[in-house]
């Protein structure tokens, strides 16, 4: 019997309530021990273990879920979506429900605030407040208690700002509270404490006294994001790149020349173009000459291969071992005694472009299909407007290095008021404080450059002098229980 147009309808919804049932990793599929892990952790958060536990699954998370069903940003307003909404939150209440609980979290401490992932926990938690819980009106003296979502942003009042923008542009729940915590810093503190006397000790001699030094920069860059090959781009267009130990991965891995052409293509040499649309809506004064210096100097780009092992690396997979060094890698420590400074491109630096910015712009780029709402398309990070620190900053806090940081303005201003010191007037860091994202980017370059035209004799000079700022910096990231968390309520 041939099928209604109805009728495949209703199985193409079944088999996409099916596959996203199966990307849920809830308490209900817990483990006892990842159970009582996230409970623990929930417990310092929140003080009560009685919420309902939510967390994205390594092997199989929502997100991805949604993207593979094409229930993506462009689409969370369509019906599907809705469908799926709803399937989670009646799933979530009921799992709930069977352990006497009516307070959910979903917690993600990862490397900030994700799209996707607010907005579709923010739309399950609305379900459920206005399906079960009369819009959570019952709660008036408790708004916020019952819906609580967990983040690995900077624990700063700046993020509180952010997000309520998030909640403005992308329509998120108002009867939920976010928390905002340095697990990641924690962390690398916790592999320190956990290691070897011997490792320990290492570690604390690493960068304890001026020495000279064979290079003035570090600067890792693993997969070629488009940010982080304009900031190579203008190292090697400056002719600083044999100052530095410096890495991209442009497909090293890759087997055949066609495959790496596609990458230097897709990485590289299409932001070079004139007219790009992706070059002048982030880069518009400098973006192609930049680019066209990678592609002028395609062999030396194509040299520049990941230094040493990367973290997750298969041979450390196949040992059965995770060789982090505290968070540093043995080969890092190497480059850590071998470089002045290093240069952080940490995970968020471009701030938030919409689809109704780009309009405004008449910069469409793939976007061809009309929605009803707004939602981010900042060229190459699945992460919106933040300040987060990820071991790309706290590595360099326990190496003793000073650095200088490619991320949102700002970033410096919060990591002091976390406690850290930085390093002005040795380094300009103006920079900081700039707006716009490619002046912040030149400002950058230029000190960049001025540092590595310093002889090693100031160089000696400047180690001395930062060297209390270190050893500060040190203490605070490896012997202070530095669990902090900044919580409010959105809206």
């Amino acid at each position: 019997m041939e099928l209604t147009d109805e009728h495949q309808e209703y199985l193409a919804l079944s088999k996409m309530k099916m596959q996203i049932q199966g990307h849920l990793h809830t308490e209900a599929n817990m483990s006892p021990d990842e159970f009582l892990t996230h409970s623990t952790q929930i417990l310092h958060i929140l003080g009560t273990t009685d919420h309902f536990i939510i967390t994205p699954s390594i092997e199989s998370p929502i997100l991805d879920g949604l993207d593979d069903l094409t229930l993506g940003k462009v689409n969370v307003s369509s019906e599907s979506y809705h469908e799926i909404v709803e399937l989670i939150g009646r799933y979530c209440w009921e799992e709930a429900q069977k352990r006497n609980k009516n307070k959910f979290v979903y917690k993600i401490e990862s490397e900030g605030y994700t799209y996707l992932d607010l907005k579709f926990w923010s739309d399950v938690f609305w379900y459920i407040s206005m399906e079960y819980m009369e819009g959570n009106t019952v709660f008036p003296l408790d708004k916020g208690a019952h819906f609580t979502q967990i983040w690995g942003c900077a624990p700063h009042s700046i993020n509180m700002r952010y997000l309520n923008e998030h909640h403005t542009k992308y329509h998120l729940f108002e009867g939920m509270s976010i928390v905002c915590t340095n697990t990641l810093e924690t962390a690398n503190a916790g592999e320190y404490r956990n290691t070897t006397d011997e490792i320990k000790a290492s570690i604390e001699k690493l960068n304890s006294k001026p020495k000279i030094k064979p290079y003035k920069f570090l600067f890792y860059n693993n997969h070629p994001k488009f940010t982080r090959a304009y900031f190579v781009g203008q190292m090697i267009r400056r002719n600083l790149h044999p100052k530095g130990l410096m890495s991209i991965n442009l497909g090293h891995h890759l087997e055949t020349e066609e495959e790496k052409e596609e990458e230097f293509m897709n990485s590289i040499e299409q932001f070079s173009y004139p007219n790009n649309a992706d070059t002048e809506t982030y880069f518009p004064e400098t973006g192609q000459e930049v680019f066209q210096a990678l592609v002028n100097n395609k062999e030396l780009v194509q040299s520049l291969k990941p230094l040493g092992k990367t973290r997750w690396s298969e041979e450390n997979r196949n040992s059965g071992t995770y060789d982090s060094y505290s968070a540093l890698g043995e080969d890092t420590y190497d480059h850590c005694q071998k470089c002045y400074f290093a240069i952080i491109t940490e995970t968020k630096y471009l701030q938030d472009r919409t689809n109704v910015d780009l309009h405004i712009n008449n910069h469409l780029r793939w976007l061809t299909v009309e929605t009803d709402h707004e939602f981010p398309i900042t060229i190459d990070t699945n992460f919106i407007d933040c300040i987060t620190f990820t071991e790309k900053t706290s590595k360099f806090l326990l190496a003793k290095m000073p650095f200088i940081l490619a991320g949102m303005p700002g970033s410096l201003s919060v990591l002091r008021q976390q406690g850290f010191k930085t390093f002005s007037p040795y380094i300009n860091e103006a920079y900081d404080l700039i707006e716009n994202d490619e002046d912040r980017a030149v400002a950058i370059c230029d000190e960049v450059e001025r540092l590595c035209h310093l002889s090693d004799e100031i160089w000696l000079e400047i180690q001395e002098g930062l060297l209390p700022r270190l050893e500060h910096n040190f203490k605070v990231i490896t012997h202070t229980r530095r669990n902090q968390y900044f919580r409010f309520f959105v809206g």
